[in-house]
Parts: structure tokens; sequence; C-alpha cells
């Protein structure tokens, strides 16, 4: 299979996967030909990414991270926090902290596998999508670390309800482009914080180190920051990694205001960041899990042939092994062709399909 924008899809190809959002509702089946009508449904749906199929590329697999159903879990879980605080119901966290061990188990049983994180979403699941990446993100983050089972189910939490004081929105703030909102409106979102602290803070079985993790994501390492304009150390270790899983997801997703970026670029915008809105070292840390260039990612190397990465490692994440698909002058080739870029150090990547 091979990872494709949907602004480069053409009518002939074919869905490698069944495409399932979040929620489980299924998008599109596995092995349907794409055709234009599908794709304008899909990007109404706010999907710019999806993976097909080629004679050339279907052995290459890309493995889901977190299960699919347990996604699907926990963004019910997620819903329904959310209808019972409307309700007036309280939040109840027992579900969603069990959903967070169970993603602590999955990624702790292959972490290998961690750097091929990728995740896909609709704009209307944007919040619960997001929520869950960040969890997985930071959590990914806390084993690279060394934490321990009490540390990573504190850390995954705090994650994966670092925006709860959202839910206090107005609708019609909720629903407005960040850069269309008036000064009175800037104000009420820099509240959320605060809203966090004071709906997660009436739940005894809460410990500080995650309430203050979500009173402090936005706090940045340089004082700039809000809602204390904290430095340094000063800020929640876990407030520090979430921060950062924070600003990647909505980067590397999208939201539904702006376009993904390419995973290169946002992990060179986090590392300008870093020591200014960020701990370097926790930037350092967070990055061992990502893969610059994911399988299934079409590339261009300096001598003009295009490929597509079959796999990649942690310690070269920059060298992967890339299937070769065109020769130097943009011809088909007869017979396809691995080449282990740690192995030939002349060539290298230059170019790749999201840009």
């Amino acid at each position: 299979m091979r990872r494709i924008l949907l602004d480069n899809i053409k009518s002939e190809m074919y869905l490698s996967k069944p495409l399932i959002a979040p929620d489980g509702t299924i998008l599109l089946h596995e092995g349907i030909r794409m055709k234009d009508r599908y794709i304008q449904y899909l990007r109404k749906q706010g999907i710019t990414y999806v993976y097909i199929d080629e004679p050339e590329t279907e052995d290459i697999i890309v493995e889901d991270v977190i299960d699919p159903k347990l996604r699907q879990e926990a963004m019910r879980a997620a819903r329904e926090a959310v209808d019972d605080f409307h309700g007036g119901k309280g939040v109840e966290f027992s579900k969603i902290k069990s959903i967070v061990n169970d993603m602590i188990d999955q990624l702790g049983q292959k972490p290998e596998n961690m750097i091929h994180f990728i995740d896909i979403r609709r704009k209307e699941d944007y919040m619960f999508s997001h929520a869950i990446s960040t969890c997985v993100l930071s959590v990914m983050t806390g084993i690279t670390l060394g934490y321990d089972a009490k540390q990573l189910e504190e850390l995954g939490l705090a994650a994966m309800l670092h925006d709860v004081g959202k839910i206090r929105f107005s609708k019609k703030l909720a629903l407005k482009h960040p850069g269309q909102l008036t000064s009175k409106e800037k104000e009420e979102y820099r509240r959320h914080p605060s809203a966090a602290l004071e709906i997660l803070g009436a739940n005894p079985l809460l410990s500080p180190n995650i309430i203050n993790a979500c009173f402090q994501h936005h706090e940045r390492w340089d004082g700039s920051g809000y809602p204390m304009g904290l430095t340094g150390d000063e800020i929640s270790e876990y407030a520090q990694i979430i921060s950062i899983a924070d600003v990647y997801d909505r980067l590397t997703a999208g939201t539904p205001y702006r376009r993904p970026t390419p995973v290169y670029y946002a992990v060179a915008i986090l590392n300008k960041a870093a020591n200014k809105y960020f701990n370097p070292t926790m930037v350092e840390k967070f990055n061992e899990n990502i893969a610059i260039y994911p399988i299934g990612t079409m590339v261009k190397l300096n001598n003009n042939q295009l490929g597509v990465i079959v796999d990649v490692q942690k310690d070269s994440k920059t060298t992967p092994i890339v299937r070769i698909m065109s020769g130097e002058d943009s011809t088909k080739l007869n017979q396809l062709l691995e080449l282990d870029l740690r192995k030939n150090p002349e060539l290298f990547i230059v170019d790749f399909e999201e840009i």
C-alpha cells in the first residue's frame, strides 16, 4: 500500500484498506475503486490522506499502532463524557482511565511500531481524535523516558483530558476559525486551562499531577505561555510533553481550517521551537519516535528517481529503505529495486509527495 494525498488520487486507484473514522463509521470499504464523487465526499469529511493499492506496493504493510476498535471505544467514552457534562451529570473518568491503560499496554507490547504512528480523522471528529492522538504521542514519549506504569497512566490520562476545559466553550466559539476570533473570544479561549482546573479539581480521585498538566499545557519554556507565564522546569513535566504532542498533532493531522503539515516540516518546527517554547530535552525524546518519512510515502532522490518508503528504523530515520519506482529519466522500471540509503550515502531524499 501507499500513502497518498487525496489531491493526488487518480480515478483508477484502489483503496488498500477500509477507511474507518475513529467512531467506527466506515467511510469507504477496502478495494473500492476511487471515483470523483468519492474523492469529493472524503474532502467534505476533512480527510486529506488515504492508502491506495498498486501492483508495485501491494506487499507494503502499514500496521496500526493502536487497535482501531480501541480507538472507537476511546471516541465513544470521550463523547459520553462531554454529553454527561452538558447534561449536568459531571464528567466520569473511570472508563477513560481504563482505555488509557489499554493504549499503554498496546504501545508497550510493540514499542518498535511506535515510529509508524499515523492518524486519519474527519473534521467532525477533530476534538476527540486530537485528544486520543495527543495521548498516544505523549505516552510514546513517556516510554522513551523510562516512565513507570503509574507515571504513564498519569501522563496518558492528562493528555487525553488536556482540552477538557473547552467543553465550556460557547457553541459559537467552538465552531469559529481561530484566526477570526474577536478579542473577547480570544480571552474566553485562553480560559480553557482554568476551566480544566475547575472541572478536574472537582474529582478527588484525580492526582494533582494530572490536574496540573492539564492546567499548564499552554505554558511555554521561555515564559510566553498562559495562564501563569511559568518558565522552564516550573512547568509540570507532563505538561512539557503534552504541549509538544499537542502542537505536533495539530500540525501533522491538520485542523478543520488548515491542511496537514508534512512530518518532516513538523519535526523541523519543533526543533526550531526547542529552548524557546519547549524543553529541548523533551523535544529530542519526542522526536525519537517520529518517522520523518513514514512507510508508504512517495519520495524523490537526488538523482531524480522516485520511490516509496518500505521500512525505517529509529536509529536511521533520515536514511530509510526506498523501493525505486522510476528511473532517473522518470520512466517506469521493468524491475523494482530496493535501496537502503544507509548503504548508499551518495543518494538522499530531496523531495516528497506532500509538498
